[in-house]
């Protein structure tokens, strides 16, 4: 009987992700990886495995392009609460003035779910 492919899981794609920061890799190798991470998160429909994959960058290497999707994969499986909606506005502050419109954004519907 042959072995059956099985898909890496999310938490697997984040540790292969990170681990690139230890040795000299190829923006090819990052790149692919973070299309695997953007790829697997529409297989994902619990939210433990996703905030599993979060836990592992303790180090904050995660690029907005992988933490971002993921917020959103979280936000249609747990519903748009406030907590979550802060937690991912907090993230995306620490990216930067690029990023700082949105999160401004996702504060003020936490803010108005708040006062609801």
């Amino acid at each position: 009987m042959a072995n059956k492919f099985k898909a890496p899981s999310l938490a697997e794609i984040t540790y292969n992700y990170l681990g690139l920061h230890k040795q000299r890799a190829r923006q090819q190798d990052y790149d692919k990886l973070q299309n695997s991470f953007v790829k697997a998160l529409t297989r994902i429909n619990k939210e433990e495995d996703i905030r599993a994959a979060l836990a592992l960058d303790k180090s904050r290497y995660l690029p907005v392009q992988m933490k971002s999707p993921a917020y959103e994969r979280l936000l249609r499986i747990k519903g748009r609460t406030p907590e979550l909606l802060r937690e991912y506005a907090q993230e995306l502050y620490d990216y930067g003035a690029e990023m700082q419109d949105y999160a401004d954004r996702l504060w003020d519907e936490a803010k108005a779910l708040d006062e609801a």
